[in-house]
């Protein structure tokens, strides 16, 4: 059965006026009481400036009880990795166990770029530094400690373990699931290569695949797919063992053409240096609910197991209601 969950959009309290933190946080918890499958935060220093995820999702454990909590995505690599794992597994601890990772190496922009040179890292590395991030982080959860020789990372012996603890600071889950994002094709680098590479991070270093920015392209998607499915065969994998999510924005109304307008206007203001050019059907669909229902059964067919739905415009609880109503009905 497909999954929705609701990317609650962290940067948008930043954009419109009408969208508070309280907002935000209702949203939130209304997509637990509604049933849905998660609730996700995006990240962004100087790119796209926004709520830092990490206080948020504590945050949000404390308002929610069940509901899947995660990133989507996570720059882990301008992040320390032991930092990080400090405060990833203080939020397994606050959300008894409910955090999933969606980690990213951040997307080839100037302002991505800046995001690394301000902090002192080398952009030009971060590939690896994701790569060996994540190494790192699957061997803390396994082990309870780092003995690590990287290019980039090295660690011998270190753990959070001085003598008079009464519990580790671990996770709760055994390991928390890492959703690895790619999208080499809404990048313009999409050679076999690229999207090879990718599939040998997201099996070998993950537990799932992240996309985004495909909305008009299912066949991209669906490459990707195949070729995670193929080495995931050929190197002792079950592929259904990779969870595959799709990050989308869509605007729902009766009114198509509103539902259309409302999509541009908001993927413009988010997006002001990515916009010229761009069609916004490759952030996602907008529409009615059967236009919707029709989108998200072409990219199911195609490969997703969960869909994260970010909703455009400043009526995100109203369409969020809609959704629910009108479309998720045909999915259950």
């Amino acid at each position: 059965m497909v999954e929705f969950g609701v990317n609650i959009n962290n940067r948008e309290p930043l954009l419109m006026e009408s969208y508070t933190v309280e907002t935000m946080m209702d949203l939130g918890k209304r997509t637990e009481e509604l049933g849905l499958d998660s609730v996700w935060v995006g990240d962004s220093l100087l790119d796209r400036p926004r709520l830092e995820p990490i206080s948020l999702l504590g945050h949000l454990a404390a308002q929610t009880d069940d509901v899947k909590l995660g990133t989507g995505c996570m720059i882990t690599p301008l992040r320390d990795p032991l930092q990080f794992l400090q405060a990833w597994n203080t939020l397994e601890m606050l959300s008894d166990g409910r955090m999933h990772l969606g980690a990213c190496m951040g997307p080839p922009t100037p302002g991505c770029k800046e995001q690394y040179e301000a902090l002192g890292l080398d952009y030009r590395k971060r590939a690896k530094m994701l790569e060996e991030q994540l190494e790192i982080f699957k061997q803390f959860w396994r082990e309870g400690e780092l003995n690590y020789d990287g290019d980039i990372y090295q660690y011998e012996d270190i753990d959070f373990r001085r003598g008079p603890e009464v519990r580790d600071l671990a996770p709760v889950q055994d390991e928390p699931p890492i959703h690895v994002i790619s999208n080499p094709a809404h990048h313009d680098s999409a050679s076999d290569d690229v999207v090879n590479r990718a599939a040998w991070r997201i099996v070998e270093l993950g537990d799932g695949w992240m996309a985004a920015g495909l909305g008009h392209a299912p066949e991209e998607y669906r490459r990707q797919n195949d070729a995670i499915v193929k080495y995931a065969e050929e190197n002792g994998y079950d592929p259904e063992d990779t969870h595959n999510t799709f990050q989308v924005t869509m605007t729902i109304d009766d009114n198509t053409q509103a539902a259309d307008e409302k999509m541009k206007e908001y993927i413009k203001t988010y997006y002001p240096h990515l916009y010229k050019g761009k069609d916004p059907l490759e952030w996602g669909p907008s529409g009615d609910a059967d236009d919707l229902i029709e989108w998200i059964e072409t990219f199911k067919d195609a490969g997703v197991d969960e869909f994260i739905l970010r909703f455009g415009g400043e009526d995100a609880h109203g369409q969020l209601e809609q959704f629910v109503d009108e479309v998720l009905p045909s999915f259950d």
